[in-house]
């Protein structure tokens, strides 16, 4: 039996060749904060990426999706599929060259694999 990363895979592929400009390449960035530096009165930093795929939803599929949530202006739902990790709140993505961040996550099926996000244009 396949499974819900596989699944949202051939999904992704499929629609990519049928219409090649819908599926975009993204990176998700998140910026964990270190150790508190006396010397310099800075906290270090240390920054990971990882790649993934996206595509953009539309306004009722968010307030389906995130029926509590206000949808703001520059508010867009994304479909993300090829992580590794789960998105947090404040990480940053690159969607298709568009920069975002991550506002609200769900995670489709409950197994860490496939996600829709609302993300806020920067």
């Amino acid at each position: 039996m396949p499974t819900v990363a596989e699944i949202a895979k051939e999904a992704f592929d499929a629609v990519s060749e049928e219409m090649p400009d819908v599926i975009q390449a993204a990176t998700l960035t998140r910026t964990v904060q270190g150790a508190y530096n006396p010397a310099t009165g800075q906290y270090t930093t240390t920054t990971q990426t990882w790649d993934c795929r996206a595509l953009f939803g539309d306004e009722k599929a968010m307030a389906d999706t995130f029926p509590a949530y206000v949808v703001g202006p520059n508010d867009r739902l994304a479909y993300v599929e090829g992580l590794a990790v789960a998105p947090k709140e404040a990480d940053a993505m690159t969607i298709g060259g568009q920069v975002v961040s991550v506002t609200r996550v769900a995670d489709i099926v409950g197994v860490g694999t496939f996600f829709s996000l609302i993300v806020r244009n920067v």
